[in-house]
């Protein structure tokens, strides 16, 4: 009696071992890692200011906020136009990396469909600085810039009824980890 009372607790721990291990996968996830060809969406080791608006593309387009959340610098700030509809007048406001996480998270989960084009670049420079203080500057990228400032157009769909067009302004950092993030982004936009 108790071979056989062994063997099935054998045979139980066997089988709950299984169910939990296959339960786990689940079989319509992507794989991690690179896609065929060696190539990923996302370009992980942010070496440029241009990789940072790469994967910020598609943390868009593929409504990630975790990439997203990665390209933001700790010290992040958006600045934006708030036009006031009594007087034709406005203000500047800007919100820090939280509020702009919680706001993109919104947006992401609030459209089905996303897609970000990001046109012309209308300006750039790059800067080796400390503290406040330039050390040098230069028009294209050099390997000892910390700093670059590079202003896009674009054209943002949100859904079938929403086109913004305009202009960003950005600023980026490279960390001491040797990736760039985005530090400050001012928008100027229009609706259509």
């Amino acid at each position: 009696m108790r071979k056989h009372a062994v063997k099935i607790r054998l045979i139980l721990f066997a089988f709950t071992a299984a169910v939990s291990f296959f339960s786990c996968k689940n079989m319509f996830a992507p794989t991690l890692g690179e896609l065929d060809g060696g190539n990923s969406i996302y370009r992980m080791e942010m070496g440029s200011p241009e990789d940072v608006l790469h994967n910020f593309r598609y943390a868009y387009v593929y409504r990630d906020s975790l990439m997203y959340a990665m390209l933001l610098d700790s010290e992040f700030v958006f600045i934006y136009y708030q036009p006031s509809t009594e007087s034709g007048t406005g203000h500047y406001d800007s919100w820090m990396r939280d509020t702009e996480l919680r706001t993109t998270g919104r947006m992401l989960n609030a459209f089905n469909y996303i897609d970000l084009i990001w046109q012309t670049t209308l300006d750039s420079a790059f800067y080796r600085m400390e503290g406040e203080e330039v050390l040098r500057e230069a028009d294209t990228l050099f390997a000892e810039a910390n700093i670059a400032d590079i202003s896009k157009s674009y054209q943002l769909t949100l859904g079938d009824y929403y086109t913004l067009m305009g202009n960003a302004d950005f600023r980026f950092r490279k960390g001491s980890d040797g990736k760039w993030r985005i530090l400050r982004w001012e928008d100027k936009y229009n609706t259509y």
